[in-house]
């Protein structure tokens, strides 16, 4: 569900001076680098950042000055802080904000429930959360070119030339973080388009009772959307409300946002509308071509479950950067380094999401899943938000499976008797 967390440096990246190898830096031209990233969001400014503080020469590509809008729920959980940048309060709205889940019924009546604490979430917003994060990659070394569209990908035999609004320059690797709508994959030969799914997104102005109201809890809302959610995120000073739907065609967003902001109680002051697409699954062509490798949206790899998709975006960079650094300038080892990685800790895990996200998006396994074990479940997803349990864990090990289902069948057999 659009999150971030908590401000612990990820582990695969070695501190400056603290045996990092040596660059391989290019000699060329003198617009050569080791790594060009392309996308100035959590995964490029992370991977730059990673890259950047070991010693390698790196240059960030953004195609909008900064900082700028970017639309997002902008809720941050604890495992997307784990991959991320050490990050100061300011770059936050609210910090450590408990989540609640609430089940709208098809008959009408309501099930609500709250997150254990292992659940919070920071919320942001995209532009000063981004600036922050092109701070930390600026600050470690890389080189920013912002407002610098990327408009040509040339694979050379030892190098990858970027043509952008302002020039050539020339990389050992380029990683592509643009998101779900960007083309640089398309530049440097990818052909598949996204698997997205539509979501909107309203930042609403709202009466000081109103934001009193929703200010202690970030809630999401199953029922109120076929096949997807709904939730309320309170920022500094207004409400982030959205709506997004797994299902494929024609989607009804803006008629449901309304309606879910009637059942809630809240009338907007003024509105500014927004609306995205998220990628739910990994492209079939991979994300690695020779020197060139995909990060986060650009890769597909949105959570299926909750659509969250900063904290894969972040873990990925972290992934690319670490193969970079274990590869030696080998290309072939390199791009195997990061496929490898990338299937073992992400894209397995997406496989067994998928299976989660099956139950909770069809209306009637949802309501007898929650009706039965809630509480069991949010505690569930608590622990694979906060990044201490895993959908593969959930779904496999007894502790969590069978325990969770043979207490909801102690309840169903209660409730049957009960007089």
């Amino acid at each position: 569900m659009t999150e971030c967390g908590d401000a612990r440096s990820g582990p695969s990246a070695p501190s400056p001076g603290s045996g990092a190898r040596t660059p391989f830096h290019l000699n060329l031209h003198e617009h050569a680098f080791d790594v060009a990233v392309v996308g100035a969001g959590p995964a490029g400014t992370t991977a730059a950042w990673a890259l950047a503080r070991t010693g390698r020469r790196v240059v960030l590509f953004e195609k909008h000055a900064l900082p700028r809008y970017k639309t997002c729920g902008g809720g941050v959980v604890v495992r997307a802080r784990k991959w991320l940048p050490p990050l100061e309060a300011s770059a936050f709205e609210t910090l450590a904000s408990r989540a609640s889940l609430h089940l709208h019924r098809a008959d009408g009546r309501d099930l609500d429930f709250e997150s254990p604490t292992t659940l919070t979430v920071d919320l942001a917003m995209r532009a000063t959360l981004d600036q922050a994060l092109v701070e930390a990659a600026v600050g470690a070394g890389a080189e920013l070119r912002e407002a610098t569209q990327v408009n040509g990908v040339r694979v050379e035999r030892e190098r990858v030339v970027v043509a952008s609004s302002r020039g050539e320059v020339g990389a050992r690797y380029v990683l592509i973080a643009d998101g779900a709508t960007g083309a640089t994959a398309r530049l440097a030969g990818w052909s598949e388009p996204h698997h997205g799914i539509a979501a909107l997104e309203w930042e609403l102005r709202v009466d000081d009772a109103t934001w009193t109201r929703f200010r202690e809890r970030t809630r999401f809302d199953f029922g109120d959307v076929e096949r997807g959610y709904a939730w309320v995120f309170a920022k500094r000073a207004h409400l982030s409300v959205g709506v997004l739907t797994t299902r494929r065609g024609k989607a009804e967003l803006a008629t449901d946002l309304e309606r879910y902001l009637a059942r809630l109680g809240i009338v907007p002051r003024e509105v500014e509308r927004h609306g995205f697409v998220i990628p739910l699954r990994p492209r079939r062509e991979g994300a690695v071509r020779g020197r060139v490798m995909l990060l986060g949206d650009a890769a597909g790899l949105a959570d299926p479950v909750t659509a969250e998709g900063i904290s894969h975006a972040a873990h990925s960079a972290r992934l690319a950067a670490r193969a970079i650094e274990e590869g030696d300038d080998d290309v072939d080892r390199t791009g195997a380094l990061y496929r490898r990685s990338l299937e073992a800790q992400i894209l397995g895990e997406l496989v067994w999401a998928r299976r989660v996200a099956r139950v909770l998006y069809r209306r009637s396994t949802r309501e007898w899943l929650l009706s039965r074990v809630g509480d069991e479940f949010v505690a569930a997803m608590s622990s694979i938000v906060a990044g201490t349990t895993t959908y593969r864990e959930l779904l496999l090990q007894p502790r969590h499976y069978w325990g969770l289902f043979r207490r909801g069948a102690r309840r169903a057999k209660s409730i049957a008797s009960a007089p």
